[in-house]
């Protein structure tokens, strides 16, 4: 289970980031996720971090439903300064970014754990523009490997796939159960794409989110 323990104050579980709030008055610990996505972690004065922690960690599914309920797993902004050593997530990793004087495959090339772009893109403002063009291909190739197990560990079959910008949504179920996914996901830790595949995956026959569509996820 990996945990970071750091009582009182606050406890990293896996990929989830939580406040820590102790009380005389609690005798048993909970889970809040407030309005803005937070994550509070009550217990009693005490509680020991390692019995907690292990707690914590089974509750991630609940979690991660409540969060995509509130629709609080809003995908990241693209608006970034395009300069030799910003920073972008990919899979979960953060990567510096490079500017190359030469042309690069595809745009953006990931290198040596930099991501390097040309110059002439970023001079010209289609920094952004080619970033999200290189995380939709990136998307596109990656992606297909990972439903596929998914799918047939669920016995679904889903339609086509489809990146794009889905505004406030990481994924979506669209007609002929093609499974629309957000190029802002490839910046998603593995575990968390996982989840987004999952979830849409368990819109087919379920479009509402029934007891039967969360037994399914």
């Amino acid at each position: 289970m990996p945990a970071e323990l750091a009582l009182p104050g606050q406890m990293t579980i896996g990929d989830l980031a939580f406040a820590v709030r102790e009380s005389e008055h609690r005798r048993t610990v909970g889970i809040t996720v407030d309005r803005d996505g937070s994550l509070l972690l009550h217990a009693p004065t005490g509680c020991d971090p390692d019995a907690l922690a292990a707690w914590a960690w089974s509750k991630r599914d609940w979690v991660f439903r409540k969060l995509a309920e509130k629709h609080l797993l809003m995908p990241a902004s693209p608006d970034k300064d395009f300069v030799t050593g910003e920073g972008f997530d990919y899979l979960g990793r953060h990567y510096r970014l490079q500017l190359a004087n030469h042309p690069t495959e595809n745009g953006v090339k990931l290198e040596r754990g930099r991501l390097r772009i040309p110059r002439p893109a970023v001079e010209t403002g289609a920094g952004s523009e080619t970033m999200i063009l290189w995380y939709r291909r990136r998307a596109l190739s990656w992606l297909p490997r990972r439903i596929g197990p998914w799918a047939q560990r669920m016995d679904l079959r889903p339609g086509e796939l489809d990146v794009r910008d889905l505004g406030y949504r990481w994924g979506s179920l669209g007609k002929n159960d093609r499974l629309n996914i957000h190029w802002a996901a490839m910046q998603l830790p593995v575990s968390l794409l996982d989840y987004v595949i999952v979830h849409e995956l368990a819109h087919i026959g379920q479009p509402r989110h029934t007891g039967a569509f969360w037994a399914t996820v």
